[in-house]
């Protein structure tokens, strides 16, 4: 199993398993976490959603080789089923935090930047190589990218190809905090979520989410 899933304390715990690839994004991860993400939106007096990755990386990004060696249809089946997962995760009605180690780049990064609060290691590493690999970065990403960081700072990374280290993503706003114990910090963030009710947490998820789009508005 390339995605695992841990439901332990009133949490959810999402990790990307592929740490000989850097995590790097398969069709069938793809299908896994979306599965396991539907079942999450069912399962009562969750608090929380972790998303991590395993053996020092986060994620590299889509699996390159799997998407220039499949057919184009199947290439666009793999790129939909992405921006599927991408927007269910943004869409679950539980707080999400990333935990950040190592690389976070391309889908890995988009994964990141679905959820509400990402916190990353002094290790990690950001980018969006799209155009590098010949592929268009999806305007559904593109859009949450800018209303995390800017147009600006969104165009360094698009076009420029740029590689952000932890520091220069705190700076821009793509992660909420650089730490060397990322584990204590989402633990700490945790421990206030098990204090509340279910509802009372979904609740200002929503809130939360909604004010954000309208101070991107």
């Amino acid at each position: 199993m390339t995605v695992r899933l841990e439901l332990r304390d009133r949490v959810a715990r999402l990790t990307l398993d592929r740490p000989a690839k850097r995590n790097a994004l398969t069709g069938e991860m793809w299908a896994t976490l979306h599965r396991h993400l539907d079942a999450l939106d069912g399962t009562r007096d969750l608090v929380a959603v972790v998303l991590r990755g395993a053996g020092g990386s986060f994620s590299a990004g889509a699996d390159l080789g799997e998407l220039r060696s499949a057919e184009p249809d199947h290439v666009g089946g793999i790129q939909e089923l992405a921006e599927a997962t991408v927007l269910r995760m943004r869409d679950l009605p539980l707080p999400t935090l990333a935990e950040i180690d190592g690389p976070c780049l391309g889908a890995g990064c988009s994964l990141a930047l679905a959820c509400d609060v990402r916190i990353c290691s002094p290790r990690s590493r950001f980018g969006i190589p799209a155009l590098r690999h010949g592929i268009v970065y999806e305007p559904v990403h593109v859009q949450r990218l800018v209303q995390v960081v800017g147009p600006g700072p969104a165009g360094l990374l698009l076009y420029g190809g740029e590689i952000w280290a932890a520091q220069e993503a705190v700076v821009h706003g793509l992660v909420d905090r650089c730490t060397e114990a990322t584990e204590a910090a989402i633990e700490r963030i945790l421990a206030g979520l098990r204090g509340a009710s279910a509802a009372a947490v979904g609740a200002t998820a929503a809130a939360l989410r909604a004010a954000a789009a309208t101070a991107a508005g």
